[in-house]
């Protein structure tokens, strides 16, 4: 008897300044994705409002604490369905800043939360905003947990921890057995989203379930790679989403990360004494 399960990656297009259109539209596709039995359901990055609008500190408008007023929705949402909820949001702490994933389980609790590590700084670019700078909107976050869900063990990354193997090697060596990718994935680079996400998830013998902002949102310009997708443990991509917004639903069978390892035993076969230097700063 497999140990399958149902898993949805909602895609949208988040507008700043309409967070209230833009929740309620989110909360429409997780009563689909419930209503398709969804046991883990993703959410992008920032889906509550991108955060580069004209205004500089827009972001700091939508931040809210966590938990909040829309953890709180998505409690109801979880409860309801019986499903474990990731996505990513500006989260409010003091005078502080994150762009935060939290986890909430099927009895509506946060399990915990994934504040972002690496942040996407790109100065001086010319096929995206010169002020492209991330950190000077959110602090960095400084963990990498795995949490214990209803799902089984989920690792979590926000978008540019895509390109850092780091993150998911070090998840996987947790134990994690599903890591969720929330991406605000700047377009065009559907080469770079899909061999990365293939790459992750092969290299650590996981699922990788990753949803994406799509389109352009209208204020800032900004577009998305959109293309939300699942991974299987051997670096097929076994669902895709259109160029849309969308709910993407498919099944996982988390036993088939055991038949991948019984192939190659990659994380048995490690030199950890050979890789000194990665964890050494600059």
């Amino acid at each position: 008897m497999t140990n399958t399960l149902t898993v949805s990656a909602i895609q949208i297009t988040a507008v700043d300044g309409e967070k209230r259109e833009t929740v309620a539209k989110v909360m429409d596709f997780l009563d689909l994705a419930g209503a398709r039995g969804s046991a883990l359901a993703v959410l992008p990055e920032v889906w509550t409002g991108v955060g580069y609008s004209d205004a500089v500190d827009y972001q700091r408008d939508i931040a809210e604490e966590i938990p909040g007023p829309t953890t709180a929705l998505l409690a109801e949402k979880a409860k309801r369905y019986g499903m474990t909820i990731v996505g990513s949001m500006y989260e409010k702490v003091g005078n502080r800043y994150y762009n935060s994933a939290p986890v909430i389980g099927p009895d509506g609790s946060v399990l915990g939360k994934y504040r972002k590590t690496h942040l996407f700084d790109a100065p001086n670019r010319t096929d995206i905003p010169p002020d492209m700078l991330e950190s000077s909107k959110v602090d960095a976050g400084s963990e990498l947990p795995v949490f214990a869900t209803a799902v089984g063990p989920v690792g979590v990354s926000i978008c540019s921890d895509l390109r850092f193997p780091e993150v998911y090697r070090e998840l996987a060596l947790k134990g994690a057995k599903v890591i969720v990718c929330a991406s605000a994935f700047l377009s065009p680079r559907i080469d770079h989203w899909e061999f990365f996400l293939r790459a992750r998830a092969t290299e650590n013998q996981c699922w990788v379930v990753a949803s994406g902002q799509v389109g352009t949102e209208p204020k800032s310009g900004l577009s998305f790679v959109g293309r939300s997708m699942v991974v299987d443990p051997w670096g097929v991509v076994v669902a895709t989403a259109p160029d849309s917004e969308y709910c993407l639903t498919t099944t996982i069978d988390l036993d088939y990360i055991e038949t991948v390892k019984r192939r190659y035993r990659l994380m048995d076969q490690r030199r950890p004494e050979l890789y000194g230097t990665i964890g050494k700063v600059k």
